[in-house]
């Protein structure tokens, strides 16, 4: 039995030897209760996230506003933990997800929009939701002014062209994408916007997922450009950093921290004066949930343990979308000694259906409980119907 506790362990979620706890509530009951596949959430691992956050501006005296990427989780008890925050507003990419944001009680001022390739149909909507629109194409911008009032206030998505993300996985990296202006495009996007007859009020950038800090000095290099095109347009009053924030997702991750990232905007971007605005989903929801299963089977197959689990990517798509690690741990034994490396796959009739590969794990027996970690961020909110394994069952602690 290893008594050296897990690099994961602490902040609500605790390895002991009678079983995984989270938030003093034993995982095994809650899976005996509720059924597998299972997604578990920390509401107060949430609170403390928020809380980290805003202290990390609050204590550099810069004006700051936080929005919540709904996209990440959008669980509603996850959802009314943000509103009852009441300084976190909403990061919203969809008209459905405005609209959920308004069912919760967000008004016009706490919502922003930032989405792509929108259809008639998606501007038509938030022109008559009066809603705060960051656009990143002269088509978008075109088409938003035949909609709304002149003097209507947008944002503009810059690309800043550089690629920021988690390892290099193409999928995680934003920059030199379909999102946003070219950095050489902005004086087209700001004449474009003048012409359609709205305001330019707020720029926008999102240039990476999961940034660590070997990339911190790329970070603040964007933030040193996005300074330089506010200077260069007296009507911003908004620079929004998008996200990129988030947990480690295994022992050897070292991303950006809160407090790194808030000194670097304070620096580049307070003496303007402005309102520095950021989007974080991930940083204040992938360590507030796990996702439990139950292993269905174990079958070594031409030198490799092959462990079977009652959920696919319908359930996560993590791992196979993104090529994310994820850690797995065992719900009754946490803290036994490793047996050997075993693959796990998921129930889904499909060849990248798996969660990990040679993943150093004890000794597994069919009817055991896994939890997969950090889960609560672009799980859920990305699961579907595929093979009709769903839906997904959530709880809330």
């Amino acid at each position: 039995m290893s008594t050296i506790p897990a690099w994961w362990a602490g902040n609500g979620l605790r390895a002991e030897p009678s079983g995984l706890h989270f938030d003093g509530r034993s995982l095994r009951a809650l899976a005996t209760e509720h059924g597998t596949p299972l997604y578990v959430y920390s509401l107060a691992k949430v609170r403390r996230r928020v809380d980290e956050l805003r202290a990390a501006f609050a204590s550099r005296g810069v004006p700051f506003r936080l929005y919540y990427a709904m996209k990440a989780n959008r669980f509603r008890p996850v959802l009314q933990t943000i509103r009852d925050c009441g300084d976190v507003g909403i990061d919203a990419c969809s008209p459905r997800e405005l609209e959920l944001a308004r069912e919760l009680g967000f008004g016009p001022g706490e919502i922003s929009v930032t989405a792509s390739m929108l259809s008639n149909r998606d501007l038509d909507f938030f022109a008559s939701a009066g809603a705060s629109l960051n656009l990143d194409s002269l088509s978008a911008i075109r088409r938003f002014g035949e909609r709304v009032p002149r003097g209507t206030a947008i944002g503009l998505r810059l690309d800043c062209a550089v690629d920021i993300g988690y390892g290099s996985h193409p999928k995680l990296a934003y920059g030199n994408t379909k999102f946003g202006f070219a950095h050489d495009a902005f004086e087209a996007a700001v004449e474009a916007a003048a012409a359609a007859g709205l305001v330019v009020e707020t720029l926008h950038v999102h240039c990476g997922w999961g940034i660590q800090r070997g990339a911190l000095h790329k970070l603040e290099w964007v933030m040193e450009k996005m300074a330089a095109f506010a200077r260069r347009l007296p009507s911003v009053s908004t620079v929004n950093l998008g996200g990129g924030l988030g947990a480690r997702r295994r022992a050897g991750d070292d991303p950006v921290m809160p407090e790194e990232w808030a000194d670097a905007a304070a620096r580049h971007l307070g003496p303007l004066g402005l309102t520095i605005a950021c989007e974080p989903g991930t940083l204040l929801v992938d360590a507030a949930g796990v996702l439990l299963v139950e292993v269905n089977t174990v079958e070594e197959k031409s030198g490799t343990v092959w462990i079977g689990v009652d959920a696919g990517h319908n359930v996560n798509l993590y791992a196979a979308h993104y090529g994310l690690p994820i850690e797995i741990a065992h719900v009754d034994r946490p803290l036994a000694a490793i047996a050997g490396p075993a693959s796990v796959a998921g129930n889904i009739n499909e060849s990248n259906d798996i969660f990990a590969r040679d993943l150093p794990l004890p000794v597994v027996a069919e009817g055991d409980l896994l939890a997969f970690l950090p889960a609560g961020a672009y799980g859920s909110s990305m699961a579907s119907d595929h093979c009709l394994r769903g839906p997904v069952r959530e709880v809330a602690l």
